[in-house]
Order: structure tokens, then C-alpha cells, then sequence
């Protein structure tokens, strides 16, 4: 059976869009589907399916939240995607960076290189285009960047979420 990886848009930031990771890995399973294993309380998930493609598991998985009161987007890619991110390397990462500083946008349509070249870059940031996601550099930190979430979806037309390298590392290595 193909693994897949999801990754939930904007859960467990604040006291809205809550799930734990215990409610996520069951509301997995209760698709039928196997080998749940959840990283951090961010929603990041790992699991088997018998589906083939990873369009009709996004849909099922947010639905199955939006039945338990969570209206989120859900975006999944296949494990040997994720893995081949890993392998491949993080083409913004410099000498010494430290993993927070390095993350992946994970658009919900996938991006062209044009897409991210076309949007404009705050500050000293960095966003490259690659496999259809956005790599990001922050040489400065996330926390006060004005490259956000909401301006990658502003820019690119489509809802993201971002995971940082040490994550997206972790997850690869459960494929």
C-alpha cells in the first residue's frame, strides 16, 4: 500500500482549530487506513492507504475532520515524494543554518517556478520553486519575517502550510 503524508493547514496555533494528534491518528484509521503515526502537535501525519493518488485522500481526511468540527485544509503528497524532497536536499541551505530557519511551503495546487519568482521576497528572505512546493530561507528567523503564510497565499493563489526542514527530515524518514 502506497504512505502517504499529510500535513494540516493552520491547526493548534491558537484556542480555534484544535485536534490532537491521538483524535487525527483515529479519525486515520477510521478511514481504513494503516501504520497512523503523528509528529509534533502540528498536524503532521504518516499512514498507509490503499488509493492510489493523494487528491481522494486530502479530500476524505478533511472531511473527516470537518465531520469532527475541524474545517482545515489538508495537504497530502506521497511518501516517496516527501522522501525524494529529503534526499534531494534543501536548495536554499546554507553553511551553519540552523533548521528553523529553513522551511517548505506545501501549496495546496501545486507552483511554478514562474508563480514563485513572480511574487516579491520581504526583507532578506529567500523562496525558490522546486517539485512543486516553495523553499524558504529566513536568515533571520521566522517569528518577525513578513514573508508569512498569508503572503505565499496572497502571491501564489493558493492556501499553504509550511513545515520547517528538521520536520520535513523527520516525516521523510518515516516513508
Amino acid at each position: 500500500m502506497p504512505t502517504y503524508v499529510a500535513l494540516l493547514r493552520a491547526v493548534n496555533l491558537g484556542p480555534h482549530a484544535r485536534v490532537s494528534m491521538a483524535r487525527l491518528r483515529e479519525l486515520i484509521t477510521a478511514q481504513g487506513w494503516g501504520h497512523a503515526r503523528t509528529h509534533l502537535a502540528s498536524g503532521n501525519a504518516v499512514f498507509t492507504s490503499e488509493l492510489t493518488e493523494p487528491a481522494p485522500v486530502a479530500r476524505r481526511l478533511r472531511d473527516a475532520l470537518a465531520a469532527n468540527g475541524l474545517d482545515t485544509e489538508v495537504m497530502v503528497r506521497t511518501g516517496h515524494h516527501f522522501v525524494q524532497l529529503a534526499e534531494a536536499g534543501h536548495p536554499l541551505a546554507v553553511p551553519g543554518a540552523a533548521h528553523t530557519t529553513l522551511q517548505v511551503a506545501f501549496p495546496l495546487t501545486p507552483v511554478t517556478t514562474d508563480q514563485v519568482q513572480a511574487m516579491p521576497i520581504p526583507g532578506e528572505e529567500s523562496a525558490v520553486a522546486g517539485a512543486g512546493e516553495v523553499f524558504l530561507h529566513y536568515p533571520h528567523g521566522v517569528g518577525r519575517s513578513k514573508l508569512t503564510t498569508a503572503h505565499l497565499q496572497r502571491h501564489l493563489g493558493t492556501p499553504v502550510t509550511c513545515r520547517n526542514w528538521k520536520t520535513v527530515t523527520t516525516l521523510a524518514g518515516w516513508c
